[in-house]
């Protein structure tokens, strides 16, 4: 026995309450900390601090600064001299002796404790560069989770659009063969339905493209598994004023902190430079042995002769540039920071009207029309190429809000960079 088409209708109206709810829910985030990975972004920037060789690199980059720390000021290596000599005589035979010194340089004026100083300034700037590139990976990692989530839902929204439109290919089928509808309805029907597959290809593409960049972010191989994804981070409420968000960038980016340390170590070596203009002592102390005598003792005392001019003060030079170069870093990188925190602001409030818009507004209209539209059409009286129309432009409505929600956790992701810290 063939369904009647008020039965077909009644099944597609059905669907709609699938497809229109898609969008609006939000599945809940796992509430343990035990998070498959890939379920939630946490457990991917977890896996990130264990497995990212560029994370890694950073943190041996901030060893070796330390280790040079550990070693800066300490005193150059002692020089052990032999001088074989003769006693001074008028006569006789020869009566040799023998200088054994050791032989100490001692940097004065405070050049060691400016030496290690500067050391210590470079460690806090490789620890900055470490804490700014942890944070790049966060960005990046949270970026790709939110496509990777977005792909996912995409898919599920086209696998309700792909059984409605066989429900749709069915019921248009129907009618042809009970001479109710044209053969013309019915051919546009199954072409929707291969709309539908074609775009399940495509979708299906974009995930597995999605798995692959995330992966690379954790240095995994390309085709390794990841959980699917539960839920996107919420989006804060508010957020604070843009003049808030900077004094908080400026208290806590690491590319500043890295800079402003740049700084101290700048002005640190300038000073450095200015006392290669003092000279260093040198002492040296040791035994004499003679051929024929008591054994003796030498001591003598040097030091450096700072006169050679142009090397020094090309020291001083550099030093200087160093300093006004760093300072004039720290000013882009401040002015870099605002102008992308306005962007980033702009971006997510955007976004999120744009999002409400969609969900509160547009979704229920379309929803409406198409389930108007649809009873219509089992009735007889709607074309069945509007039916497609509106069930393409709820379809594309679900399709922009997930949009939306990447631009969100996008901008979301650059203010937390920027910051130094989530919000």
């Amino acid at each position: 026995m063939r369904p009647s088409p008020g039965r077909f209708a009644a099944a597609l109206a059905a669907c709609i309450v699938i497809v229109a709810s898609v969008a609006a829910v939000r599945p809940a985030f796992a509430q343990n900390g035990t998070a498959a990975l890939g379920a939630n972004v946490e457990s991917l920037l977890a896996a990130a601090r264990q497995l990212s060789p560029t994370l890694q690199a950073a943190a041996l980059a901030t060893e070796a600064a330390s280790a040079r720390a550990d070693a800066a000021g300490a005193l150059p290596d002692p020089t052990f001299t032999i001088d074989d000599d003769e006693v001074d005589r008028t006569g006789g035979p020869r009566i040799n002796k023998t200088y054994f010194m050791f032989g100490q340089t001692f940097p004065l004026w405070g050049k060691r404790d400016l030496q290690h100083q500067a050391a210590l300034q470079a460690v806090e700037a490789a620890r900055g560069q470490e804490r700014a590139t942890r944070d790049q990976l966060d960005e990046r990692i949270k970026v790709a989770f939110a496509q990777y989530y977005a792909v996912s839902r995409s898919i599920v929204i086209n696998t309700d659009i792909a059984r409605l439109a066989r429900q749709v290919t069915g019921a248009a089928t129907s009618r042809y063969s009970q001479g109710q509808g044209s053969e013309a309805a019915a051919i546009l029907a199954t072409a929707e339905e291969t709309r539908t597959a074609t775009e399940a290809a495509r979708l299906d593409g974009d995930r597995h493209a999605a798995i692959a960049r995330i992966n690379a972010l954790l240095a995994r191989p390309a085709d390794a598994p990841l959980a699917a994804p539960i839920a996107l981070r919420p989006i804060p409420a508010s957020l604070p004023p843009i003049a808030t968000l900077v004094d908080q960038a400026r208290a806590g980016n690491p590319q500043l902190l890295s800079v402003q340390a740049d700084i101290q170590q700048a002005a640190t070596q300038r000073r450095l430079a200015g006392k290669a203009w003092y000279p260093d002592v040198t002492i040296s102390a040791g035994p004499i042995q003679r051929a024929n005598g008591p054994t003796g003792v030498s001591a003598t005392v040097s030091f450096s002769i700072p006169l050679q001019q142009g090397p020094k003060e090309a020291g001083v030079q550099e030093a200087a540039a160093n300093l006004g170069a760093a300072r004039l870093r720290l000013d882009a990188t401040m002015a870099e920071i605002e102008g992308d925190l306005g962007q980033a602001v702009a971006s997510l409030t955007a976004a999120r009207k744009m999002e409400t818009l969609l969900r509160t507004r547009l979704l229920p209209q379309y929803d409406a029309a198409y389930r108007g539209m649809l009873a219509g059409y089992g009735r007889g009286r709607d074309d069945l190429s509007a039916v497609l129309e509106a069930e393409r432009r709820l379809h594309n409505t679900d399709i922009d809000i997930l949009r939306n929600q990447l631009d969100e956790q996008t901008a979301l992701a650059a203010i937390e960079r920027l910051i130094g810290g989530e919000l």
